[in-house]
């Protein structure tokens, strides 16, 4: 998450990739450590196949602008000069279901060539340790099932082509575009293109950077902004929704129009929040992101979250992330979308607990930057933090009694995305600056509010830990259990009611 100015430093030269680690030496150098083969660049400057001549197809996207991918595969198809899958490769596994498609696409496939089943590849070795194996989803790696063949030339390709599409185009939204986008570039089974919508397009689409939020950090060119959300998700059977969850409705509105999205589509959120509805005096309820897209588009979605910071991510550094799945199918195919060496996916069967995670440790980091404004040492944050982790785990597991507390002791989405964004997330620094702007800690006047810093600091981006706490606190209070989460009642009050910061740590 950056808030550096327009203007970006000179960028440093990307280090020779035969100097990189690997972390599982029995995989493939991951594309975002390494260039695509010289054969592959189309005289691409940036690693990555050029925008192709022809129409979009596929998408990742943005609420405010559109990304288009193409994979080598789908370009190698389009020469005819795919090669046929290994004939060794094959098991006594059943196949998986096929990937699902649109009905243009299936006939399209059909004019090509005769279709052909053809025996999946062996299991492939898990992209985590030894020691994390017990505690993720498992599932056969994604491969097409069907294939078909071209009767002029014989070669064989995908009868069904996975069409990604990522809508939002923040930090994070454009972050994992480049993740998903080089990923596509290096798979078979996934069309090529992958679009995003929004205000930035002409300048990102010329310089192959999103300066306003990842400055310095390279686009492959295989990424191309587009203008309209329509356009981004026509097609696609993945979609991956990363807007603020201020703008979800909006977003859902639009998508759960007649024939925009396909019914066969599977989606996935990486938005932090909750979703909570007030229907009186002692009723209310709460959603996750992952159930209100369900609930809007009639389609399954997963959750993504982690200890990813946008801009780091961005760069290409090692980190890990998990997914909440609903199925071994969605863990493939996310998993296909978005792991590699240096973006680790650790598919888990808890959708909730990982939205859930990722809406409440903005909370908790707020309370982190309290701790920080006033001057606090380590001692007194990491205690915070042990707080706000059990406050999390007990409060996911009371009202989605189907969660697991593992979700939050042994994966990126609890405690490490916790530590990651109370230590460097936006939430913290606003949090922090909420408290220094007061004439006791060194400030001028009664302070700044939420909405002043937001603008002074986060440049265009959005907080989102003020609005979740506000959620919390509404279900708390209408649910009679405010008593239950002392930490989460006293970041609301210290935000919206003017409370004494140092009683933050009363009743704890």
């Amino acid at each position: 998450m950056s808030n550096s100015p327009s203007s970006s430093p000179p960028r440093s030269p990307s280090p020779d990739s035969a100097a990189l680690p690997t972390p599982d030496s029995s995989r493939p150098p991951s594309p975002l450590l390494r260039p695509l083969q010289p054969s592959s660049r189309l005289g691409s400057s940036h690693g990555l196949p050029n925008k192709p001549p022809h129409p979009l197809s596929n998408a990742i996207s943005g609420a405010s602008m559109t990304f288009t991918a193409m994979s080598n595969s789908a370009r190698k198809k389009r020469a005819g000069a795919l090669p046929s899958p290994p004939e060794s490769a094959s098991t006594s596994r059943p196949s998986s279901p096929k990937p699902a498609t649109s009905d243009d696409e299936s006939e399209a496939g059909s004019e090509k060539g005769t279709a052909t089943s053809v025996p999946r590849p062996g299991a492939l070795r898990r992209t985590s340790s030894v020691a994390m194996e017990p505690f993720i989803t498992k599932f056969d790696p994604f491969h097409p099932t069907e294939y078909v063949v071209d009767p002029k030339s014989g070669t064989r390709s995908p009868a069904r082509l996975e069409k990604v599409a990522i809508v939002g185009s923040g930090s994070w939204g454009t972050a994992l575009a480049r993740v998903a986008a080089i990923n596509v570039a290096n798979r078979e089974g996934f069309d090529p293109e992958i679009p995003g919508q929004g205000l930035l397009t002409e300048i990102i689409n010329n310089t192959h950077q999103h300066e306003r939020y990842l400055p310095s950090v390279e686009l492959p060119e295989n990424l191309v902004a587009v203008p309209k959300l329509k356009d981004v998700v026509r097609g696609a059977t993945l979609l991956l929704i990363v807007v603020p969850h201020q703008f979800l409705p909006d977003v859902l509105a639009e998508l759960s129009e007649p024939g925009v999205i396909s019914s066969k589509a599977r989606a996935i959120s990486a938005i932090k929040g909750v979703d909570v509805r007030i229907r009186g005096e002692n009723d209310a309820d709460i959603y996750t992101f992952p159930q209100a897209i369900e609930e809007a588009l009639g389609i399954p979605c997963s959750a993504l979250g982690g200890a990813n910071i946008a801009l780091d991510v961005g760069k290409g550094e090692f980190c890990e992330t998990t997914i909440g799945v609903p199925s071994a199918k969605d863990a493939a195919l996310w998993h296909a979308v978005f792991d590699s060496p240096a973006f680790r996916v650790h598919p888990i069967e808890d959708v909730a607990g990982v939205s859930l995670s990722g809406a409440l440790k903005n909370v908790v980091a707020m309370a982190a930057g309290f701790v920080d404004g006033m001057g606090l040492g380590g001692n007194t944050k990491a205690a915070i933090l042990r707080i706000g982790l059990l406050e999390m785990s007990t409060f996911t597991k009371e009202f989605f009694p189907e969660s697991s507390p593992l979700t939050f002791s042994h994966h990126s989405a609890g405690m490490a995305d916790l530590i990651t964004t109370s230590f460097g997330g936006r939430n913290r620094k606003c949090a922090e600056a909420f408290i220094k702007s007061r004439k006791e800690y060194g400030g001028e006047g009664e302070g700044k509010t939420f909405e002043q810093l937001e603008k002074e600091l986060l440049n265009g981006q959005k907080l989102q830990g003020i609005a979740t706490a506000k959620e919390v606190f509404d279900f708390l209070k209408a649910r009679n259990r405010l008593d239950g989460y002392p930490l989460f009642e006293k970041v609301y009050r210290i935000s919206f009611e003017g409370l004494d910061p140092r009683k933050l740590f009363e009743d704890l």
